[in-house]
């Protein structure tokens, strides 16, 4: 009877080990999978704050909300970190009961919305992982509730798997979070992306072989005595002598047959330049395919203030002088333009475009492109080069000196980061180590005392023996 209770006891027990194993099993990986879409959304958007900022705009528009751009940067910047942290947070089990609340909170934050959009469709992609991952609204949708059915499981069971770094030190992981993601979203913000997950990437041509100048994607609007007129592409254009006067250049969304407009993701998006006027087409003239060019992109021509246009110029009488040419794309109407001109007085040609175009080029407002032979060499922002004049006479005439190293940058801060996050493991994990190499010598110890102590008795009883047969 003691014996089938005995067996019934350690069959119990047995079940209730193997069930506490399983609950910690799927806790590890849902921490590891949760925390590393956390930590792949925060960084993707981090990396380029721009395209973030950009987005978040866009669905500020469509809300009719307005705030000014630096609370809208700000928040930017700290979303993206969030993130981040969150899923840095959940991977190692740092703050292991107020981790899976905050994911919580950003869920019931995220999953209406995203229900909204899925919905409605105001936008055509949520981005949650910025543009290096595009996926449907409907998609964006069923991830976040893949993801909230993944936190409802870490609060309950999070506590029931040890932290991979001390709460002790946990602190300076945040701390080095932090300046880690802080270090990432200022260059891609003062600079460019560290990486580049846009069209546009270096070592591509900047206007690809079969570029079409004929395709009817644009509609054009002129307006006489106050009545305004649309034309496509393939229309002959009114003459300005018979007193039309352009008045913008619209894109041509097509519609499917259900009736929703096809979202252009830009991946196959080519740059259209067009003359001051907007009305020629000019994409092929303006970029030669032979010899170095340095193209200047403003997507804004009211935030290009007079310092700027001083060393924009003084940028055009370096390049002349080094054989290179230099063009400028702008955004805005042919007045706009006009005006800016009077102001900066270019010697340099000026094409226009439209400014999510020059945007998806190159990040900032004077952006720089060097292109050699019509393919991106590199790209910065005008205010990164820590350049006054571009004439002085210690300035360097090789435009590779100005390109900023991006990847490896990226790859030492990872690096960096990373060793880190490790040696907080490691000494985190350091008094288990220890105590276990202790408890393993005081064994040994044991043992050895033991075998001694059984030796000597063995000799003992040898001894008595011998004796007695003596």
């Amino acid at each position: 009877m003691q014996s089938s209770q005995s067996l019934s006891s350690e069959s119990n027990s047995d079940r209730t080990t193997g069930h506490k194993r399983l609950i910690q099993c799927v806790t590890w990986i849902l921490r590891a999978l949760v925390g590393g879409v956390f930590i792949f959304s925060g960084f993707v958007k981090a990396i380029d704050p721009w395209g973030t900022l950009y987005k978040v705009e866009e669905y500020l528009s469509v809300m009719g909300i307005g705030l000014w751009h630096s609370i809208v940067i700000a928040g930017v910047f700290m979303l993206c970190a969030f993130e981040f942290t969150i899923g840095v947070f959940l991977a190692l089990g740092c703050y292991r009961r107020s981790t899976p609340w905050l994911a919580f909170i950003t869920m019931c934050f995220m999953l209406p919305l995203t229900l909204w959009i899925a919905v409605s469709n105001p936008v055509a992609d949520c981005g949650c992982f910025g543009d290096a991952v595009l996926i449907s609204n409907w998609g964006t949708f069923w991830k976040n509730v893949a993801l909230m059915v993944g936190v409802i499981w870490l609060i309950k069971f999070n506590m029931r798997c040890p932290c991979i770094i001390a709460p002790a030190l946990q602190w300076v992981a945040f701390l080095c979070t932090m300046l880690f993601l802080g270090s990432i979203e200022m260059t891609g913000y003062l600079q460019q992306p560290l990486l580049d997950f846009r069209p546009y990437k270096t070592g591509l041509a900047l206007i690809p072989e079969g570029h079409d100048e004929d395709e009817g994607s644009f509609i054009f609007i002129y307006e006489k005595d106050g009545v305004r007129k649309e034309f496509t592409e393939t229309d002959t254009l009114p003459s300005e002598d018979e007193g039309w006067k352009f008045v913008e250049r619209r894109d041509i969304i097509p519609v499917r047959d259900n009736g929703d407009k096809v979202e252009d993701s830009g991946s196959d998006r080519t740059i259209r330049l067009w003359d001051k006027s907007g009305a020629e087409d000019l994409t092929e003239e303006a970029v030669p395919e032979e010899g170095d060019m340095l193209l200047l992109m403003m997507p804004d021509l009211a935030e290009v203030t007079p310092a700027m246009t001083w060393k924009l110029n003084s940028l055009y009488d370096w390049s002349r002088d080094h054989d290179a040419e230099m063009s400028a794309v702008v955004a805005g109407t042919p007045q706009e333009v006009s005006e800016w001109e009077d102001i900066a007085i270019p010697e340099y040609e000026v094409y226009t475009s439209d400014d999510t175009s020059i945007k998806e080029v190159a990040r900032g407002n004077p952006a720089v492109v060097f292109l050699c032979d019509g393919k991106v060499v590199w790209k910065r922002t005008l205010s990164s080069v820590d350049v006054d004049d571009f004439m002085a006479p210690d300035i360097d005439p090789d435009p590779m000196n100005y390109a900023p190293d991006g990847i490896h940058n990226l790859y030492r801060r990872i690096w960096l980061y990373a060793v880190v996050l490790i040696l907080l493991a490691v000494v985190s994990q350091m008094p288990k180590l220890l105590s276990k190499v202790e408890q393993k010598g005081k064994d040994i110890v044991s043992k050895g005392r033991q075998l001694v102590g059984k030796t000597q008795k063995d000799k003992i009883i040898r001894d008595d023996k011998a004796h007695r047969e003596e």
